[in-house]
């Protein structure tokens, strides 16, 4: 007879999410007293939101994580997580994100006028982000070092 127990459950959904473009979090990077993972929320809002971060670094400086971090957590408390997720959060009178959804149309021009680029960024994940990166500036290096013709031998 099979296995049948909530951990067997969690290890299905986990391994359908991992198999379906979501990142696997560090369980020690949690945040037990703000319940969220807190370096992980700073780093997709730092990747996806970078004129709103300047911004507020240049009020907060080295205390930008923490002032974005309590208000968020005020935010939910007062809003709920499920709204915060939809609508974002304000941070002294800037809206943040916490999550980007796939339009239902593209009538967006906000997300339109992002590059292909920044749309996968936005998708894969921060930790992801930077081995993507990389990965992207190592092929360009190698088409610019091939010559002018390098991006037409590339596409055969």
């Amino acid at each position: 007879m099979p296995e049948i127990s909530e951990k067997s459950f969690e290890t299905v959904i986990e391994a359908h999410l991992l198999a379906n473009g979501y990142v696997a979090v560090d369980r020690n990077g949690f945040d037990r007293e703000r319940a969220i993972f807190s370096e992980t929320v700073l780093a997709f809002i730092r990747e996806t939101q970078p004129n709103e971060w300047a911004k507020l670094e240049a009020l907060h400086g080295e205390k930008t994580g923490e002032q974005v971090l309590g208000d968020l957590c005020r935010w939910m408390d007062a809003n709920g997580s499920l709204a915060t997720l939809r609508h974002g959060f304000k941070c002294y009178g800037r809206t943040l994100h916490v999550a980007f959804f796939k339009a239902a149309h593209e009538l967006n021009p906000e997300l339109e006028a992002r590059s292909a680029g920044q749309k996968i960024l936005m998708r894969v994940g921060s930790e992801n982000a930077a081995r993507l990166k990389a990965k992207l500036r190592e092929l360009r290096g190698e088409l610019t070092r091939e010559g002018p013709n390098a991006q037409e031998r590339a596409t055969r």
